[in-house]
């Protein structure tokens, strides 16, 4: 039975490396006005238009103009019968210069996407005016939110793992106070943060703080999401499922027979499916390929875990502590064959979603979102081993036949059992931290295939006298994308004149030996982060290893550039620049 717990948790563990709980995102793919497009005219209304199904916020879409300040639009809204696109009025003529739209919406997945893009009108040469960056869109709202996703999760599994554990391992454990306050506990947290889930997430996809969270219009909004309809469905299944918990706590005999047993444990199950589902429903399970089967899929992933790391709370602060030898002989054995078909439900559901979202491993060293998830992996091995430790130790004092051992086990042994859960009870409070961090993340595969991400500062474009023929040489910062004759390479990127305005941007891509390299494939985006604008894509013309683009800066400050360099048809590497712009 060991070997079976460490098969079983070396198949959750590869299925938790290679699979990745994420889908793509929305992404614009036109708008009118275009992106550095020149109008004699000025426009009447912005479109934008996405991949897929968008809900936009109230303030979804700002204006910039040439002097920086923000200028009134009317109401973002979708045209009619299509939810792929946003359009929003001009309230007047717009002036000749140089304009901004910063965008930022919600993805069907429930994350927010956003981006910026630049266009003129009048005379091409028109630039902004020196400006201090001052909307940052940047808030506390996020930060909460996370704690709310998190106390979800916890609030889920303390709920179903005690209940499941009452009504198959300890049936006597429903009169015991410890155990109600428990359930009651898990049902509470679980309501809690629904509703506050709820509150939040309109500040959240906005980019405020949580000032907002009684603002008429984002709550609103957040009722026109998929996750706001599920989080109100999951209110509504947990007020209904409060009536069940009081039967369970007076009703639910101490020792029901096999088929009461069996019973109970189905409608808790059912139960819980159903809550679980107002999770898949509104993530990324629901996007992508598969995605009718890989909502069950989901389902299925969730309850396992939380029947196991629940369970575990339960038996940890509830039974452990009573000493009740007899009911325990009972229950552990029973939780320990629950914890091991969790394992491999979370396994088999694991290697399911690694067939339909793995991206290439060297994602998992290159981003952020690969970093968490290998820490996550890391404590899932522990609790695996914790695991297996545990099924010995309740084989030696609990199990039949002549390994047992008589009379189980004495308060000192059990002391040190209670010691064991409860560290193990701490790392998964750490796992299902993580989980949730990994929801809100850029997925791995999404970001970049094969990544390899590498920031560097640029070089200076030009002296500062714009006059200057040439620009400076600049730094070559080196890329790695998998593995073949044009895996690595290094680019070399000049934005001239570096300063607020037209400018172009010329991006050299070159071999190992620093010989040109023609690639398949290259994009670029400029991103500054100060005043959480972009990425504004930039179109880029050019072959043979040098390409050139041309973009307006309409604000000055540490611009980053996003550069990726596809070498195959399968692997590609992305490298960030910093650029100064000067105004």
């Amino acid at each position: 039975m060991g070997l079976a717990v460490l098969l079983a948790g070396f198949a959750t563990v590869v299925s938790l490396v290679v699979a990745s709980p994420a889908w793509a995102h929305a992404e614009l793919v036109e708008s009118v006005p275009g992106n550095g497009q020149i109008y004699q005219d000025s426009p009447r209304t912005l479109l934008l238009q996405f991949t897929d199904p968008v809900t936009v916020p109230p303030d979804g879409v700002r204006l910039f103009g040439p002097d920086g300040a923000r200028i009134g639009i009317g109401a973002p809204v979708h045209r009619v019968g299509d939810d792929t696109s946003v359009e929003a009025p001009l309230n007047g003529k717009l002036a000749d210069g140089v304009y901004t739209v910063s965008w930022r919406v919600v993805s069907s997945d429930s994350h927010p996407v956003q981006g910026a893009y630049t266009f003129t009108v009048g005379t091409p040469g028109s630039r902004p005016a020196d400006v201090t960056p001052a909307d940052d869109r940047s808030g506390d709202a996020a930060t909460a939110y996370g704690a709310a996703r998190w106390a979800a999760f916890a609030g889920f599994a303390a709920l179903l793992g005690t209940a499941f554990y009452l009504v198959w391992c300890w049936p006597a454990g429903a009169r015991r106070r410890p155990a109600r306050r428990a359930l009651w506990a898990g049902w509470g947290a679980s309501l809690a943060a629904a509703i506050v889930s709820g509150l939040l997430y309109g500040p959240y996809v906005a980019g405020g703080d949580v000032a907002g969270v009684f603002d008429p219009r984002l709550l609103s909004t957040t009722w026109d999401t998929d996750l706001g309809r599920a989080l109100g469905i999951r209110v509504a299944l947990l007020l209904a499922a409060a009536p069940a918990l009081v039967w369970l706590l007076n009703r639910y005999p101490d020792a029901p027979d096999r088929r009461a047993r069996w019973t109970a444990a189905a409608a808790v199950l059912a139960a819980a499916a159903a809550l679980a589902t107002t999770w898949s429903i509104a993530n990324h399970s629901v996007t992508g390929e598969a995605g009718g089967f890989a909502v069950p899929v989901d389902v299925v992933h969730l309850v396992a875990g939380s029947v196991w790391l629940g369970g575990l709370v339960a038996l940890a602060m509830t039974h452990v502590p009573t000493r009740d030898t007899v009911t325990l002989r009972v229950a552990v054995p029973r939780f320990s064959q629950t914890a091991l078909v969790c394992v491999a439900l979370m396994a088999a559901t694991g290697l399911f979603q690694a067939w339909r979202q793995v991206g290439s491993p060297p994602t998992l060293f290159a981003t952020a979102y690969g970093l968490v998830l290998l820490a996550k992996v890391a404590l899932v091995v522990v609790l695996v081993a914790f695991g297996a430790a545990a099924r010995g130790w309740v084989a030696r004092h609990y199990g039949a036949g002549g390994n047992r051992r008589s009379g189980g086990p004495d308060p000192h042994q059990l002391y040190a059992f209670y010691r064991r859960l409860l560290a193990e009870m701490t790392v998964g409070a750490v796992v299902l931290g993580l989980s949730a961090a990994l929801v809100a993340m850029e997925p791995a595969r999404s970001a970049y295939a094969g990544q390899s991400s590498t920031a560097a500062p640029a070089s200076p474009a030009a002296p500062a006298n714009r006059a200057a023929p040439v620009p400076a040489l600049p730094t070559p910062v080196p890329f790695s994308a998998g593995s073949g004759p044009a895996a690595r390479g290094a680019v070399m990127l000049v934005v001239y004149p570096p300063k607020v305005g037209p400018a172009q941007l010329h991006l050299s891509v070159l071999d190992s030996k620093g010989a040109p390299l023609n690639v398949p494939e290259v994009h670029a985006a400029m991103t500054l982060t100060d005043r959480d604008l972009g990425p504004i894509p930039v179109q880029l013309q050019g072959a043979a290893g040098h390409y050139i683009g041309q973009l307006n800066l309409p604000f000055p400050g540490r611009w980053q550039a996003v550069l990726t360099i596809r070498t195959t048809e399968t692997d590609q590497a992305t490298v960030r620049v910093v650029v100064d712009v000067s105004a």
